[in-house]
C-alpha cells in the first residue's frame, strides 16, 4: 500500500528528476559554498578595531551554529580565534571546541592573511599562534589566504611540516592577477618532493554574484563601523519558490559558462562574505535556511553549507587524482605596496637583525621571559608584514584622520618591536659583559666572520675598525687596528663617481656602471590611478654633482649630491674596503609630498651578462622567471635581502638591509612582463611605490635612508649567512671592570 509519505517522496524526486534534465550542466552536481568574514586588519576600521569586530563576528556564528545546526562557519584567521579566546569564559571556550568537533564550526591555519616578507623566524611564530593546546584541539587542516596575490614557498613548507596539506586561495585580482584559470585545482609541489592541494578559488567574496543578478548593496558605503550591519532576512537570498527558481536560472548561466571555459570537476566551491562591506562583516545566519529551502526544492546543482576543510577534502576526493601539478615560488603582485611605506620597512628590518643579533650564542642560552618576550615582538612584525596597509580611503583622502590613524596603528607594529628587540640586545650585552675586565670589547652576532666598522649604539663616539672577528664571538680592543695603503683599482665615470672597482684575484670588477643610481618612474599629466599604462610612464634619471673623494686606513670614501624634481636635498656614498672585494652604498634622498603615482628605483649592474639571480623569501631560496609559478608576479620580487650571482668567475651578491622590493633588469611598472629580460645582470631596489589607488598608505615623503652590501667571493657556500654578516651590526660594549649591582642585573639587566 503506497503511503501519503511514500507518495510525497515519489513527486519530490519526480520533481528532482525534471529538474535535473533540464539543467543545462553537464559536471556540475554539487556547489558546496564556505561561509567566512574576510578579515583585514583595517582597511575598513582602525585595525584595533577590526580585531574587536571580528572577536564579535566569532561570537555571533558560534551563536548561530548553537541555534541551528544547519548553519556552517569558517574561522579564517588564527588572529581572531586568539583574540576571541583570551576573553572567553571556560564554558564558552567549550562550546566552539565543541561545535569544531561536530564540524560546524572550522579553524583555518594562518593566523591571517599574508604580504610576502616575513623572514624564517616569523614563519615559524605564524603557525605557533596560539597555545599548543588550544592548537591541538582546534587541529586545523587547511590553510586560507584571499585577497593575497601569492603565497611564499616557505609557508607552503612550513605548513607540510606540520602536517597541512590543503590551501585554499581567494586571490583578489585588482592589480594582480592569477597563476592559472581558475577556479581550478593543482597539487603544488616543493622542492624536497612533497606537495600541497590547492583550491585556487574565485574571490572570497563571488558566492553571493552566482545567485543574485544583481548586488543588493549597490551605492552604499564601503567602511566605517557606523555603516556596519548585518543584512536581515529577505534583503537577499529570498527562500520563496519564485525567487529560488529565478536564482537558480542565474546560477545555471554562470556555472554553465565555467564549464564552456573547461571547468570539468562534478563539485565545486564557492566562498561566501556578507554583502555589506565584504571586508571585516559579521556572519549571515539567513544563509542556511536558503540552503535548506533549496534542497527541499530539489533544485540543482544541490547546495551544501559546509566549512572550508570539509569541502576540499571533498574536492581532493574527487578531483585530486586528474589535477596537474606545478611547482616554483608563488610571488604576489601585491608585494609592491609594501613599498608605500620605505621607513617603516626600515624599522621593522632593523627590528628583525636586532631580534637576530639578540638570539646569537654568544651570549648564552635564552631564558622563558626573553623567549616570551620574542614571541611578542615576531606576532606584531607578523602582523606588520599583513597584507592591508592603508584605509579604504587613504588613497583618495590622504591626509583624513581615519587615513592617518590607520597607518598609525600599522606602524607601531614596527617602530614597537624595533625599540623593545634593541633593548634586549642591551640587556644581554650588559648581562654578559657585567664580569669581564676593564676595556672596550667589539662583538661580531654574525654567523660569518666580520672585518669593518663596528658603531657605538647611543653614543657619539668615532667608530672603530675590526678585522676578521669569529662568528658568534667578541674581541677586547686594546688598540686600533692597523691601515693599509692596499686599494682596489677604481674607474671613475661622469662627475667622478666610481663605475666599477676591482681587487687583486678578480677577473672582473665588483660592479659595473654607477651603483646607487636613482630612477623615478612617473606620469607628469594627471590620470586615473587604476588606468594608468605602462606606455605613458616617464623614466627619468636623477643627475649627480662632484664626487668628492676622502681616504681612511681601511676604506675609500666617494661621495655626490644628485637632483630630481621630485626630491629635496639628496646624496649617495659609495665606501670601498681596502683589503677585500667590499663596498657599501647608501642612499639619502628628502623625497618631496606629493599624491601623485611614482616610483622609486635604485641601479645597480653586476659584470654578470647572461647570469639570472638567486633569491630567497622566508630562507626558501628561488631564482625568478625559471622556479616560478607560470602565471605569477614577474615584475618585481619581494626577497629576503640578497641577490646571489653564481658564475665561473666567481660570486657576486648583492645586498638590501631596507628595501626588499627588488627589479631585475630595470624597472617594470604597470608592464606584466612574462619572460626574463635580456639585462639580467641589472638589479633595481624598489624604494618608493605610490601607484596603488586602495589599500596601501599614500604620499610617504621627507627624508628617507637606503643602504646596500656588495661582495665577490671565489667560494659562496652560503649566500644567505653572508648577507646576514653584511648586514649585522657589530656590537661595541664597553665595561669599567667593577663589580656589579645584582639587584641592577637581575632586575633591570635580565630579560
Amino acid at each position: 500500500m503506497v503511503t501519503r509519505r511514500d507518495a510525497l517522496k515519489s513527486v519530490a524526486a519526480a520533481s528532482a528528476a525534471a529538474t535535473l534534465a533540464a539543467s543545462p550542466l553537464k559536471k556540475i552536481r554539487t556547489l558546496d559554498l564556505i561561509h567566512h568574514s574576510h578579515t583585514d586588519v583595517g582597511f575598513t576600521d582602525m585595525p584595533s578595531v577590526c580585531r574587536e569586530l571580528q572577536v564579535r563576528f566569532l561570537d555571533a556564528a558560534l551563536e548561530t551554529c548553537l541555534r541551528n545546526p544547519t548553519f556552517r562557519w569558517t574561522m579564517e584567521a588564527m588572529l581572531t580565534v586568539d583574540d576571541w579566546w583570551k576573553s572567553a569564559a571556560p564554558a564558552r571556550r567549550a562550546q566552539l571546541l565543541k561545535m569544531v568537533q561536530a564540524g560546524q564550526m572550522d579553524a583555518m591555519a594562518m593566523p591571517f592573511n599574508q604580504a610576502p616578507f616575513m623572514d624564517a623566524r616569523q614563519w615559524q611564530q605564524a603557525f605557533t599562534w596560539l597555545p599548543a593546546d588550544v592548537q591541538k584541539a582546534l587541529n586545523p587542516r587547511v590553510a586560507m589566504q584571499n585577497d593575497v596575490n601569492g603565497f611564499p614557498r616557505a609557508g607552503a613548507v612550513g605548513l607540510l611540516d606540520r602536517g597541512i596539506r590543503h590551501l585554499m586561495m581567494g586571490i583578489n585580482v585588482d592589480s594582480g592577477g592569477v597563476p592559472f584559470r581558475r577556479p581550478s585545482a593543482f597539487w603544488w609541489r616543493m622542492p624536497d618532493g612533497r606537495k600541497l592541494f590547492v583550491w585556487l578559488g574565485d574571490h572570497y567574496g563571488t558566492a553571493y554574484a552566482f545567485f543574485e543578478e544583481k548586488g543588493w548593496q549597490k551605492g552604499q558605503p564601503k567602511g566605517g563601523t557606523a555603516n556596519l550591519r548585518a543584512p536581515y532576512e529577505g534583503d537577499h537570498l529570498k527562500s520563496d519558490e519564485a525567487s529560488l527558481r529565478t536564482m537558480q536560472a542565474h546560477l545555471w548561466k554562470r556555472l554553465a559558462k565555467l564549464e564552456e571555459e573547461g571547468y570539468a570537476h562534478d563539485r565545486l566551491i564557492l566562498s561566501y562574505t556578507n554583502q555589506w562591506r565584504y571586508d571585516n562583516d559579521p556572519p549571515f545566519p539567513p544563509l542556511a535556511p536558503f540552503v535548506v529551502a533549496w534542497n527541499k526544492l530539489g533544485l540543482q546543482p544541490t547546495l551544501r553549507l559546509t566549512t572550508a576543510t570539509d569541502a576540499v577534502l571533498q574536492m581532493e576526493k574527487s578531483a585530486g587524482p586528474t589535477v596537474p601539478t606545478h611547482e616554483g615560488e608563488w610571488t604576489d603582485w601585491w608585494a609592491n605596496g609594501d613599498a608605500s611605506g620605505p621607513r617603516e620597512v626600515t624599522a621593522s628590518r632593523v627590528a628583525k637583525r636586532f631580534i637576530a643579533a639578540a638570539w646569537s650564542p654568544v651570549w648564552g642560552p635564552p631564558n622563558d621571559s626573553m623567549k616570551r618576550k620574542t614571541s611578542d615582538m615576531l606576532k606584531d612584525l607578523c602582523l606588520f608584514d599583513e597584507h592591508t596597509w592603508g584605509a579604504n580611503i587613504s588613497i583618495s583622502h590622504p591626509d583624513a584622520l581615519d587615513t592617518i590613524a590607520q597607518y598609525t596603528e600599522k606602524s607601531l607594529l614596527a617602530y614597537k618591536p624595533m625599540g623593545h628587540a634593541e633593548w634586549m640586545l642591551g640587556q644581554r650585552a650588559r648581562l654578559k659583559f657585567s664580569s669581564q675586565p676593564e676595556g672596550t670589547y667589539v662583538v661580531n652576532t654574525a654567523p660569518l666572520p666580520v672585518s669593518g666598522w663596528a658603531q657605538y649604539q647611543g653614543i657619539t663616539k668615532p667608530a672603530v675598525w675590526v678585522e676578521a672577528v669569529a662568528p658568534h664571538s667578541f674581541i677586547r680592543i686594546d688598540k686600533p687596528a692597523e691601515g693599509t695603503a692596499a686599494a682596489p683599482t677604481v674607474e671613475a665615470g661622469p662627475g667622478g663617481w666610481p663605475i666599477a672597482a676591482t681587487w687583486p684575484g678578480m677577473a672582473k670588477p665588483l660592479f659595473q656602471g654607477a651603483p646607487g643610481g636613482l630612477i623615478v618612474v612617473s606620469r607628469e599629466t594627471p590620470a586615473t590611478r587604476n588606468r594608468l599604462k605602462a606606455e605613458e610612464l616617464a623614466h627619468v634619471r636623477a643627475e649627480y654633482g662632484t664626487t668628492v673623494v676622502k681616504e681612511t686606513p681601511h676604506t675609500l670614501v666617494y661621495t655626490q649630491t644628485f637632483r630630481h624634481k621630485r626630491l629635496g636635498a639628496a646624496s649617495r656614498q659609495l665606501e670601498l674596503w681596502r683589503r677585500e672585494p667590499r663596498a657599501r652604498v647608501t642612499v639619502r634622498m628628502d623625497r618631496l609630498s606629493s599624491p601623485a603615482p611614482e616610483c622609486l628605483y635604485l641601479e645597480f649592474a653586476l659584470p654578470v651578462e647572461g647570469r639570472l639571480p638567486r633569491f630567497s623569501n622566508g630562507g626558501m631560496p628561488f631564482t625568478p622567471y625559471t622556479d616560478q609559478l607560470p602565471g605569477s608576479c614577474r615584475d618585481y620580487y619581494a626577497i629576503d635581502s640578497w641577490a646571489h650571482y653564481d658564475t665561473p668567475q666567481g660570486h657576486w651578491l648583492w645586498v638590501t638591509r631596507d628595501a626588499p622590493m627588488v627589479t631585475v633588469g630595470g624597472p617594470h611598472t604597470l608592464r606584466r612582463i612574462k619572460d626574463a629580460p635580456q639585462d639580467s645582470h641589472r638589479i633595481c631596489a624598489m624604494v618608493f611605490d605610490n601607484f596603488w589607488h586602495t589599500n596601501f598608505v599614500a604620499n610617504s615623503h621627507g627624508l628617507f635612508e637606503f643602504q646596500f652590501e656588495l661582495a665577490w667571493k671565489k667560494d659562496l657556500p652560503d649566500a644567505g649567512a653572508l648577507a646576514a654578516t653584511l648586514t649585522s651590526e657589530p656590537l661595541i660594549v664597553e665595561t669599567p671592570g667593577l663589580a656589579a649591582t645584582p639587584e641592577l642585573l637581575k632586575s633591570l639587566f635580565t630579560p
